[in-house]
């Protein structure tokens, strides 16, 4: 898994991002997004350096990996210019409610 593609994710990258979770404490570590960018892209690539080969490293989403796509107005999906970014795909053992979906997956932040 290390070193294929970097994992997008739905958290909100802050630099200290480790540090605001171990001082508030590990409840919920999901950082919701509160704007489009930066995302945490998570896990290092084919393209990166040996030590961002790990499942703790992060890094920041921007605008520019998706200045190729050829959607007006752009995706809030379509990355043309990451070609090192992947996601992955899970399945919940119960099938959450059409509450708990929406809590996850409409986090407010529909585009640029």
């Amino acid at each position: 898994m290390h070193g294929n593609v970097s994992e997008w994710t739905l958290d909100q990258y802050f630099a200290e991002g480790y540090k605001i979770v171990s001082d508030k404490g590990v409840v919920d570590p999901w950082e919701r997004s509160t704007q489009p960018y930066p995302q945490v892209a998570r896990g290092g690539a084919w393209d990166k350096d040996p030590e961002m080969l790990r499942s703790a490293a992060r890094l920041a989403s921007s605008r520019d990996w998706k200045i190729q796509d050829p959607q007006l107005p752009k995706s809030i999906w379509y990355h043309t210019d990451a070609q090192f970014l992947g996601f992955r795909i899970v399945r919940p053992l119960k099938v959450p409610t059409e509450e708990e979906a929406t809590k996850y997956w409409n986090n407010g932040v529909t585009g640029e």
